[in-house]
C-alpha cells in the first residue's frame, strides 16, 4: 500500500491536515469502504463523490483525495488536494506499478478477456505468487484499484485492459506499463464509439503506448485486422498464435476435439520456422474443462503467453485443466435438461460461436435460443442481429425467444426464411423478459432440452437462467 505521503508526491497534490494513519486499502465508494480505506472521490454520470466525504472519514477513512481546498471540513485529516481526481487515480496506481520488477501481463481483445486472464494466472500459479485484477477491473477506475490492491511478494501481475472510447487502451496501458501483451481479437464492438473493426484493432494495439521496445505481444494471428495493423508499429516482438494461419502463427493449435459440455482438448504447437523441430515438448497435448472451439483461442492464447515466459509445459498443462466462469458458456442442469448460461455479455462474434457450440450439442427435446439485445453496434446494431439468422438455423435450434430493441430484426429474418427448404426455427419476440419467461416455461417439454441463453450485460438476461434454475414450475 501506498503511504499518504506516497499518495501526495505521486499525484503532485497538497497534504492538508496530516494525520499519522495507515493506508489499508482503497475504495472509490463508500458504501462498500472500511475502516482505513483511502477514500478517492470520483465525479458520476448521477453525483459527484465529493459528496460522500463526510460519509467516508464517519467511516474511518484514512484519509482522501479531493479536487478543491473547498471541500476540507474540521474533522478531515489528510485530505490530498489535487486538479483531477480520476487522473490522480491514475497517477497513484503507475507509481505504486513502478516499484515492482516483475512479469506483468496486460490482456485485451474483444472477446475472451477474463477467460484468458484466468487461464494465464491459473498457470502462473503453479510457477509462483499471482495477482490479478478482480472479476472485469478492466476500466479507467477498475485497473489502478486493481494495481493498487497488489501485494508487495507477488511474482507475477495480470490484468485486463478493457476499451469502450478512443483513447482507453493508451491511458489503461500507460498506468500499468505490461511487460507482456496479449490481444485475443478484435471485432464489431462500440461500433457507436468507433468507426469499424480496423479502427477496434488499431485501439488495441495501443497496449503498446506503456510497454518498452522490443515487448512481447501476442495476438491472435487469425485476425486479419490485427494482423495487417501490426505490421505497421515498428520496435515491438509481435507473436502470433491460432487455428487458420499456421504460417503466420508462432504457436498453433491442431486437432481439436470438442467433447460436449465436458471440454476439450488439442495439440498446440511451435512453427517450424522457428527452428525447433527437436523440442520435444511439442506437439502439446492440452485438456480443459471449458467447451466450445471458441475456447481454442483462449486456451492457446494462455499457453503460449506461459511458454514465453519460460514457464515448464507441465505447468501449463496442469493450469489449463480450468472449469468455465461464470456466465461463460457454463452448463447448468436444471430439471427440464441443460442450459448453457453464455449471458455475461455478447457482440456478433461471441453469439456466432456460442450458436456455433450449440450445433455441435445433441437433444433427445427442443434446442431453444434465448436472446437479448447486443448492445453498442451503433447504426449495425439491427443489421448484425439480423445476420445472425443462418447461425442460429445452422445451430438446429427449435425455437428462438428474443427480447430487446435489436432482437426483432432477427425473429423478422428468421420468419422470412419459413418457406424455403431449410431447418427454419418457430422465432417470437417479447416485450419484456416476465413475458418471454412466461412463454419459455410453457414451450418446454421432457427432461431433456438444451436452453442457450444469452445477450449483453445490460439486458440481465440471467435473470432467465434463474427462472429456470430455481421455478417451481419447472420441476
Amino acid at each position: 500500500m501506498l503511504s499518504v505521503d506516497e499518495i501526495t508526491r505521486s499525484t503532485g497534490g497538497t497534504l492538508c491536515q496530516p494525520r499519522d494513519r495507515e493506508v489499508k486499502g482503497y475504495s472509490i465508494d463508500t458504501r462498500t469502504i472500511n475502516e482505513g480505506d483511502f477514500f478517492i472521490p470520483l465525479p458520476g454520470s448521477r453525483t459527484d463523490g465529493h459528496k460522500f466525504l463526510d460519509e467516508a472519514f464517519a467511516k474511518g477513512a484514512s484519509g482522501a483525495i479531493a479536487n478543491s481546498r473547498n471541500y476540507l471540513g474540521d474533522d478531515y485529516y489528510n485530505l490530498v488536494v489535487v486538479d483531477d481526481t480520476e487522473k490522480a487515480l491514475l497517477q497513484m496506481a503507475k507509481f505504486y506499478r513502478n516499484s515492482f520488477h516483475i512479469p506483468t501481463i496486460g490482456v485485451t481483445g474483444s472477446w475472451g478477456k477474463t477467460t484468458t486472464k484466468e487461464l494465464i494466472s491459473s498457470i502462473l500459479s503453479i510457477e509462483g505468487s499471482v495477482h490479478k485484477s478482480p472479476g472485469n477491473y478492466n476500466t479507467e477506475y477498475g485497473l489502478p484499484l486493481a494495481i493498487l490492491e497488489m501485494d508487495e511478494e507477488v511474482e507475477f501481475a495480470v490484468f485486463e485492459l478493457g476499451l469502450q472510447y478512443p483513447g482507453d487502451l493508451e491511458t489503461l496501458s500507460q498506468a500499468l506499463s505490461p511487460t507482456h501483451g496479449l490481444i485475443t481479437g478484435a471485432g464489431k464492438v462500440h461500433l457507436g464509439n468507433f468507426s469499424g473493426v480496423d479502427e477496434v484493432a488499431s485501439e488495441k494495439l495501443k497496449i503498446t503506448k506503456g510497454m518498452e521496445r522490443n515487448s512481447k505481444i501476442l495476438i491472435n494471428g487469425d485476425s486479419s485486422p490485427l494482423h495487417r495493423k501490426s505490421g505497421g508499429i515498428p520496435g515491438f516482438n509481435f507473436i502470433k498464435y491460432g487455428l487458420e494461419n499456421e504460417s503466420r502463427c508462432k504457436y498453433y493449435a491442431s486437432d481439436v476435439k470438442v467433447l460436449g459440455t465436458a471440454g476439450l482438448k488439442f495439440s498446440l504447437n511451435r512453427s517450424m520456422a522457428e527452428g525447433l523441430l527437436n523440442d520435444d515438448i511439442f506437439p502439446l497435448l492440452l485438456e480443459t474443462e471449458l467447451n466450445s472451439a471458441a475456447n481454442v483461442y483462449n486456451v492457446l492464447a494462455a499457453a503460449s503467453l506461459a511458454l514465453e515466459l519460460d514457464v515448464e509445459s507441465s505447468s501449463v498443462k496442469q493450469g489449463v485443466r480450468f472449469e468455465p466462469l461464470p456466465q461463460r458458456m457454463q452448463p447448468k442442469s436444471f430439471p427440464k435438461g441443460t442450459i448453457i448460461d453464455d449471458t455475461y455479455n455478447a457482440n456478433p462474434a461471441a453469439t456466432r460461436n456460442a450458436l456455433e457450440y450449440l450445433s455441435t450439442l445433441k437433444a433427445d427435446g427442443k434446442k431453444i435460443f434465448v436472446f437479448g439485445d447486443m448492445m453498442e453496434l451503433g447504426d449495425e446494431a439491427l443489421g448484425l442481429h439480423r445476420n445472425l439468422a443462418n447461425s442460429v438455423m445452422d445451430a438446429g435450434v427449435d425455437r428462438v425467444l428474443a427480447v430487446g430493441e435489436f432482437t426483432g430484426a432477427l425473429v423478422e429474418e428468421l420468419s422470412k426464411q419459413g418457406d424455403k427448404p431449410v431447418s427454419c426455427p418457430v422465432a417470437e419476440w417479447f416485450e419484456s423478459k416476465e413475458s418471454l419467461v412466461s412463454k419459455l416455461g410453457r414451450v418446454l417439454e421432457g427432461k431433456d432440452n438444451l436452453v442457450l441463453v444469452k445477450g449483453s450485460r445490460g439486458m440481465e438476461m440471467e435473470k432467465v437462467v434463474d427462472f429456470l434454475t430455481s421455478d417451481s414450475s419447472m420441476n
